[in-house]
């Protein structure tokens, strides 16, 4: 076999050359006209069949297309230099081809010359056959298994400080070997004595003559590939040989190669996502830390509800309740006044009933007298002076009847003004007004009363803006009648939670797996089975960007008691333990709204309800007054009471007595009956000296007193009457007392069981208090135990991304100022490929010596011969 063939050498330069062509886009312009020139350099390497260097060259084209003319410098290895175009040589210069020419379409200019430099490949062949390695020789004739595996290095890594993102806003510089991005092909054909053929990485195809065309793609660059790659195959072999074979490569800009832009992006997005990662995880954090701070302020406004309701058991206990029991002592004490009076009225009846009786007698005696007068015969010389006795006690019984006409007229006055001295009837009084004030009215918004402490504590709870309208950061400015309530907090927090949440679950959790996800791809990371990678990546070590990247989807989207304790993990992720807090806060929120919201409000209403029905008694009623209105309407009732009953009892005596008015009739009043028989009296002091003589007219008079006598009886039976009936009325009044009384000590029991509720609800507050430490705490936990490490998981992505991308950035700058072996004239497009042949062995060369031997020989006898005969000539 030839060393170089020259059938095999043109075929791999045409192969490389078409490569390159592939790559041109730009052209360069001459210096007189307009020509574009195109510099392909293609070193060509001949190895042994293990790899070994034996030769190598470096082909020169240069390619003029356009019109005009050109010069050029173009840099090229001056050893052994010679031009395949022709029989003359080149100008070289300094080490520069010097070409001037004259272009009118397309002109070509080759040359070849040694290649001294440094080759940025080296390939190892290793041949095993039947299981035991062997040399290439040594396969020749042989049947068996043969293996061949192949090791082409990248050689050209130089070590850069590069700098990139940290992930937190600024950057960080590492030291990385960045070679030159170098990717090729490596093709051999077997022969069909080479069966059953494999390779796990070979594209195979027949060669149309019973072979085996494989072919291999090498990617001999980070961060896509290694810069060492390996790959071979399998074959039965008879009467083996060890087949030639070529390998293409070039080197390649990967950020304007479509086949590895779209990693350098996903390099480039995994930085972005990572710094985002941190970012959000960075706002979470600050999230969590105003969670903790509202955590604080819903203690605080817990500890105020406490206090508050302490207040509230204290004002019930200590004030309404011992002012209930007040009332309660009044109004038995006003019945125990009510009871007096009743006696009182009672024996007033009694003595009406005595005067009746009376009346009656001297009804009796009235007509007696008429008789009597019938009878006067020889006393009327003692006549005058018993009539002016008469009429001096006619006069004096008027007197006497005005003044109890003006005594009784004083009667409620009388008994206001007693009233009004009596200690007990005011501090009863007092006592009352007391406890309405005490409770208070609706709309107060003070701890002085009852329903002022209740509203502040119902808005503690409840803002009465109403939550969307409440102001959820009570230190922007002093005014506090706007600020949420605690079951407004606890809601606004639950609510924002269940959110961040969401936010988790639809947005970093997915980006977190993603990330995962494709460093399973260009790291190696374990395949994810469920929807978050595998826990066993928690045993990586910290540096490993999987569990970087595992860590972080764990943190978002974990659940609770998958880990134990002391993982870190053990209370889920962030989403989880997110969820957790909403679910308790809406707990929270749920309970102050449903329970001791409507119970202040049933609270409120017992106190003070508006509409207020005085006549309702159903208790279950909208309009069934409160135990504020009820004692205004006994306070105010009681005047009335008193009133009512003095002024009915004035009433009835003063229409007894009457007033001796002009034409009054006397027969249906004392006074009038008294002015009448005045009148008489009077009329008879004047007739006395008529008296004798009108004795028939003395009859009338008498006649005239029987009736008057029967007059007053009837008006003394109706004052009877009154006094029964005023000693029913106080009778009445004491029933009314009673009832006062007991409803004061139903008041009493009540605003005692008022006073045992708000003492529960105090204790219900304290617990709430005494819990909502642990929200704080929790979220410091959270702060510190999730976040804190999710962002740190970010920034390693973003740095781990942020470093493949940059060594990406640093390849591709070299693929662009290194890719040629010696350099491009100024302004010309430069390209240049590399194609090492790595021989085979078939035996032809052992054969080949022997017949060259065999030949020398007979050509010496032959010689010999010749030389002989000359001799015997």
């Amino acid at each position: 076999m030839a060393p170089y063939p020259i059938l095999s050498r043109s075929a791999a330069v045409l192969g490389v050359s078409a490569i390159v062509a592939s790559m041109m886009t730009t052209s360069a312009a001459a210096a007189d006209g307009d020509v574009s020139v195109v510099n392909t350099e293609t070193v060509q390497v001949y190895t042994s069949p293990t790899g070994e260097v034996r030769s190598s060259r470096v082909y020169e084209q240069v390619d003029l297309t356009g019109s005009g003319s050109v010069e050029l410098r173009n840099p090229v290895s001056t050893d052994g230099l010679r031009n395949l175009d022709g029989f003359g040589g080149w100008n070289v210069q300094d080490g520069e081809a010097v070409i001037n020419a004259d272009v009118a379409g397309e002109k070509r200019l080759r040359a070849v010359s040694n290649y001294d430099e440094d080759l940025p490949l080296s390939v190892q062949v290793v041949y095993t056959l039947d299981g035991k390695r062997v040399e290439p020789g040594d396969v020749v004739g042989e049947d068996g298994t043969l293996e061949v595996q192949y090791t082409v290095k990248n050689q050209t890594a130089e070590k850069q400080e590069l700098t990139f993102d940290d992930g937190k806003g600024g950057t960080v510089t590492r030291t990385i070997e960045v070679p030159i991005p170098i990717v090729g092909s490596l093709t051999t054909v077997l022969p069909s004595s080479f069966q059953d053929v494999q390779s796990d990485q070979a594209n195979m195809a027949g060669d149309g003559k019973g072979g085996t065309k494989l072919s291999f793609t090498m990617t001999l660059f980070p961060p896509i590939a290694s810069t060492t790659s390996v790959f071979g195959y399998t074959a039965d072999i008879v009467d083996g040989v060890i087949p030639r074979a070529e390998i293409s490569a070039l080197p390649v800009n990967p950020l304007k190669s479509p086949s590895f832009s779209t990693a350098a992006d996903s390099y480039q997005g995994g930085a972005a996502t990572g710094a985002e990662l941190t970012d959000g995880a960075t706002q979470i954090d600050g999230n969590l830390l105003k969670l903790r701070d509202g955590a604080a302020d819903l203690l605080a406004g817990l500890i105020k509800l406490r206090d508050g309701s302490g207040e509230l058991e204290q004002g019930l206990a200590g004030s309404a309740v011992p002012g209930s029991r007040k009332l309660a002592d009044g109004a038995g004490q006003l019945d125990s006044g009510l009871g007096l009076l009743n006696s009182g009225a009672r024996r007033l009846a009694a003595g009406t009933g005595e005067a009746y009786a009376g009346s009656t007698q001297l009804s009796d005696g009235a007509g007696r007298l008429d008789a009597g007068l019938n009878q006067l015969d020889g006393g009327v010389g003692d006549l005058s002076s018993g009539a002016e006795r008469l009429a001096a006690g006619q006069q004096a019984l008027a007197a006497g009847l005005k003044d109890l006409y003006d005594g009784v007229d004083a009667l409620p006055e009388s008994v206001k003004k007693q009233l009004n001295a009596n200690p007990d009837y005011l501090r009863l009084l007092g006592t009352l007004n007391a406890i309405v004030g005490g409770i208070g009215q609706p709309g107060d918004l003070t701890k002085g009363t009852v329903l002022g402490g209740l509203n502040l504590l119902q808005y503690g709870i409840e803002s009465p803006y109403g939550r969307a309208n409440c102001d959820q950061d009570p230190l922007d400015d002093s005014v506090r009648a706007d600020d949420c309530g605690a079951a407004d907090g606890a809601k606004i927090i639950s609510e924002k939670l269940a959110t961040g949440v969401a936010t988790i679950n639809a947005k970093l959790l997915p980006s977190a797996v993603g990330a995962y996800d494709a460093l399973h791809v260009l790291a190696g990371c374990q395949t994810r089975t469920d929807s978050l990678p595998p826990l066993s990546n928690l045993a990586l070590a910290d540096t490993n960007p999987c569990k970087a990247a595992a860590v972080a989807a764990f943190g978002y989207g974990l659940k609770a008691g998958v880990l134990p304790a002391g993982t870190g993990f053990e209370d889920g992720g962030l989403a989880a333990q997110a969820q957790l807090a909403s679910d308790k806060l809406n707990i929270i929120a749920a309970g102050l709204y449903g329970e001791a919201v409507p119970g202040i409000k049933a609270l409120k209403k017992a106190l003070y309800n508006s509409p207020c029905d005085p006549s309702q008694t159903d208790k279950t009623a909208a309009d069934f007054c409160g135990i504020s209105q009820a004692l205004s309407l006994i306070t105010a009732k009681i005047p009335d009471l008193v009133d009512g009953i003095t002024t009915s009892i004035e009433a009835e005596l003063l229409a007894g007595i009457g007033q001796p008015t002009k034409g009054c009739d006397p027969t249906v009043t004392l006074r009038c009956a008294a002015a009448a028989l005045a009148d008489g009296g009077t009329e008879l002091t004047d007739g006395v000296a008529k008296l004798v003589s009108g004795v028939d007219q003395l009859n009338d008079g008498g006649a005239l007193l029987a009736v008057g006598a029967g007059d007053l009886s009837d008006g003394l039976g109706q004052i009877d009457d009154g006094a029964s009936k005023l000693a029913a009325g106080t009778g009445t009044a004491k029933d009314g007392s009673s009832q006062l009384a007991g409803g004061a000590d139903q008041l009493a029991d009540g605003l005692q069981d008022a006073a045992n509720g708000s003492s529960r609800l105090r204790e219900g507050l304290t617990q709430a208090a005494d819990g909502a430490p642990q929200l704080v705490d929790g979220a410091s936990r959270l702060s510190s135990e999730g976040t804190t490490k999710l962002i740190a998981a970010g920034e390693d992505t973003a740095q781990n991304y942020g470093a493949l991308f940059a060594t990406m950035q640093a390849g591709a700058e070299r693929a662009d100022t290194e890719d040629m072996a010696f350099g491009a004239p100024e302004g010309a497009m430069g390209l240049t490929a590399y194609s090492f042949i790595i021989e085979g062995d078939d035996g032809e060369s052992s054969r080949n010596l022997a017949r060259g031997v065999g030949g020398l020989a007979v050509l010496g006898a032959g010689a010999g011969a010749f030389a002989l005969r000359r001799r015997f000539i």
